[in-house]
């Protein structure tokens, strides 16, 4: 009855449990990992530089985008700032040309601290440098 039961003779195992005398060999483990990675790092890069490539073009989509919204709003700029759409709109709202202008001179000069700012107002004269002392001047004489 007991070769009806286990017809090859050895002691079945359910799968999972350990096999006696059976020991992983870590050199082949190791070289079967580093395998699996080089096969997938080209795939890899493959992917990444895709992603890049697809980036690359939303920018450069974007770019163009920009560069013509810019064109569109330089043409209006253009358009507004020109010298025949000024005096029309100048007549339109109901101003005329100037005649001549009128010169006024003021013989007082304007109040003390100067209300213009710093780059109109000519520059502060130079202070004098202080006297040296007699005996740095004596020391300057020798010849050291």
């Amino acid at each position: 009855m007991a070769a009806i039961n286990h017809p090859l003779g050895g002691v079945r195992r359910p799968l999972g449990l350990p096999v006696p005398g059976f020991r992983i060999n870590w050199g082949v483990a190791a070289a079967v990992a580093f395998l699996l990675f080089a096969a997938l790092l080209p795939v890899l890069q493959n992917s990444f530089v895709t992603s890049q490539g697809f980036d690359v073009q939303a920018s450069q989509r974007q770019q163009a985008r920009l560069r013509s919204e810019i064109s569109l709003l330089e043409a209006d700029v253009a358009r507004l700032t020109s010298q025949a759409r000024i005096e029309r709109r100048a007549q339109e709202i109901g101003l005329v040309k100037a005649g001549d202008p009128i010169y006024v001179t003021v013989q007082e000069p304007g109040p003390a601290p100067a209300k213009l700012p710093a780059e109109y107002l000519p520059p502060p004269a130079p202070e004098p440098a202080p006297a040296d002392s007699w005996w740095k001047s004596l020391l300057r004489w020798r010849p050291w």
